[in-house]
């Protein structure tokens, strides 16, 4: 756990020990917890696409083959793939 979190963690045990259940108010995080998942699953679909970039590569595809696909140009498919594929 990083320094930053371990703090923040800390400061909301101490907080948590203190509050009175009066003080209380439903959170509402349904919108935040879809935003966490929907970002886990764009990372997950980010390291796919990497893969299938790589494998294309190797299978001598053309960047305009793969930024087609990719619904992009080939200089977008270069820039955000090519150092990454090296």
């Amino acid at each position: 756990m990083s320094k930053n979190r371990e703090a923040r963690a800390e400061a909301f045990e101490r907080w948590a020990i203190q509050v009175e259940a009066r003080e209380l108010v439903p959170a509402r995080t349904e919108a935040l917890k879809m935003i966490a998942g929907l970002a886990e699953q764009r990372d997950q679909i980010d390291a796919a696409l990497l893969t299938a970039v790589r494998a294309a590569r190797a299978a001598e595809r053309s960047w305009s083959e793969i930024g087609a696909m990719l619904g992009v140009s080939k200089q977008a498919a270069q820039r955000k793939y090519a150092k990454l594929v090296a």
